[in-house]
């Protein structure tokens, strides 16, 4: 004779687990997404093109 206790619990972990392992996955590659989106992005602010010392002295000069 089985438990109710005992059944419910064998068949809840192939149904939750699963469906947690399959979230926590999502949720861990979304992150990861995110992550690498926001090195790109601030790879590409840290390596696009500044202006020199020299032209921004032009500037202010001829701004005042």
């Amino acid at each position: 004779m089985t438990l109710l206790s005992q059944d419910l619990s064998r068949e809840r972990i192939p149904v939750t687990v699963p469906d947690e392992l399959a979230a926590r996955v999502r949720a861990l590659r979304r992150a990861r997404r995110e992550a690498q989106t926001r090195a790109s992005r601030v790879r590409r602010v840290l390596l696009a093109p500044t202006a020199s010392r020299d032209a921004d002295a032009h500037v202010s000069k001829n701004h005042r």
